[in-house]
């Protein structure tokens, strides 16, 4: 760096200096309208065992950090001033990227490690994670000077993830990962997000993990395949590789959770559904449930919603993901809420669920006699259309719900046990309550396949089962 470019990032550090200490002297001003805050704060940070972490410093702090919020969302031109500011504009950024984090990020729960790891001449950044013992947010920050052609996303997959400590690979996980279009880079600053959830065990103190950044060439034209004519080439993403990046990260001790223990069992559709207990962490709430063994049906999805002063705020997607347990014993369900945030009565709404008859989990479909077997309510087989060496099957699926869900697993096999992978596998959204499914695969010798079914269509209650979330 040559010493005018050194002068001149010292004189920009100060400025920015000077700016944030007058927004701070600012916020100092305002103590009479955020009085109730820190007040809030202790009560509920003393209720219930907590580690030695503190979620505030002072009022001022907290009084600084609320209207920061306040203003980043109500006002751009304050949201690009303070961007200029270095590691809070940081902050800025993310409020504006994803408001979920405006709790832990006013209550400095969100930990700034500030990494930067290479491939070659290629570079990937991880400035800021959130973290608790069961959950895991990444935000990774693509270089100022990256790009994206037309018809190229940017994609961001794990390849491994590892014990600190033990240098273990880490399993028992889900993951969700954003993306970035061209138009999305800039908007969204070169950010891409993931978030882990660890309903099997608990995150390391430590992790090391590898992801592969690459780029999806997107097809210039989309082809429709009629019904009755096969696709030659299944579509598979093109993908280009630009690196794969190395992280480690050390955390900060994680906040306790506030534990609720409940064990209480409900009969819908004569299937025992057990409420075992509630954990809630600084990243939302995690709800666990159980299944009874002498249960005549797997228990494949809940419909839930959480409700506050009579209004959803929360529901399906929305705020609320789902995990199963491998062997479907139980499930642990993730909703979104502040843990910071002054507590208010709220209810936990079992509206509908997914039931999987144990003994109508495999199907074995007569592509000659165009039959299922066992029989399928609310499925038929409409058409099979025969080719060279392969067959179309259409299924249709009466459903009460409005989108679509994959009705059959990836693999399927033959009466000798053989087994294949689909060659396609798709679904339209339902129209007039029947949604279609359309596979595509090897013509047996037999003429016979037998297909898993995967999920089966949302029974909606008549009255929703009502949980009381305790309030702490």
């Amino acid at each position: 760096m040559t010493e005018g470019n050194q002068e001149n990032l010292t004189k920009s550090r100060h400025d920015a200096g000077q700016e944030w200490q007058a927004f701070i002297a600012e916020a100092y001003a305002e103590p009479n309208r955020l009085g109730s805050v820190e007040d809030t704060l202790e009560k509920r940070i003393g209720q219930g065992k907590r580690r030695k972490r503190a979620f505030y410093s002072s009022l001022s702090t907290v009084a600084a950090a609320l209207l920061l919020i306040f203003l980043v969302n109500s006002n751009s031109a304050f949201a690009h001033t303070m961007s200029r500011i270095p590691v809070i504009g940081h902050l800025i950024e993310y409020i504006q990227f994803d408001k979920s984090l405006s709790g832990a990020i006013e209550n400095e729960y969100i930990q700034e490690v500030a990494l930067t790891a290479w491939d070659g001449e290629k570079q990937l950044s991880l400035p800021y994670v959130l973290a608790d013992e069961k959950n895991l947010v990444l935000f990774f920050q693509l270089p100022d000077d990256f790009e994206l052609a037309a018809h190229e996303w940017a994609n961001i997959s794990l390849k491994e993830m590892r014990d600190g400590g033990t240098g273990e690979k880490i399993e028992g996980f889900a993951y969700s990962s954003s993306n970035l279009s061209p138009d999305e880079l800039e908007k969204n600053h070169g950010f891409i997000m993931q978030r882990y959830y660890f309903s099997e065990g608990e995150l390391p103190e430590s992790i090391s993990f590898d992801v592969l950044l690459e780029l999806e060439i997107l097809p210039q034209e989309e082809r429709a395949v009629p019904v009755g004519e096969f696709e030659d080439h299944v579509y598979k993403p093109n993908m280009k590789e630009v690196g794969i990046f190395t992280f480690e990260v050390q955390f900060e001790e994680f906040a306790e959770p506030i534990v609720y223990a409940f064990h209480k069992t409900f009969s819908i559709h004569g299937q025992k559904i057990t409420l075992e207990e509630m954990r809630v962490y600084p990243t939302g709430t995690e709800v666990s449930f159980t299944f009874a063994d002498d249960n005549t049906a797997w228990v494949k999805g809940l419909n839930l919603a959480v409700e506050e002063d009579g209004n959803i705020v929360l529901k399906g997607s929305q705020g609320i993901s789902a995990m199963n347990k491998e062997d479907y014993s139980g499930m642990s369900v993730f909703i979104e809420s502040d843990y910071f945030e002054k507590p208010k009565k709220q209810e936990l709404l079992i509206q509908g669920l997914r039931l999987l008859d144990k003994e109508e989990e495999f199907i074995t479909v007569d592509l000659e006699k165009k039959t299922i077997t066992p029989a399928i309510e609310g499925t038929e087989l409409k058409e099979v259309i025969k080719g060279e060496g392969k067959a179309n099957l259409v299924f249709d699926t009466k459903v009460m719900e409005e989108g679509s869900f994959g009705a059959f697993g990836f693999e399927y096999r033959d009466e000798e046990g053989k087994t294949y992978t689909l060659n396609g596998l798709g679904t339209l959204s339902p129209q007039d309550s029947w949604m279609e499914t359309r596979i595509t695969v090897e013509y047996p010798e037999s003429g016979k396949i037998i297909l898993q079914r995967t999920l089966t269509p949302l029974l909606i209650l008549e009255e929703p089962i009502r949980i009381d979330l305790p309030q702490r």
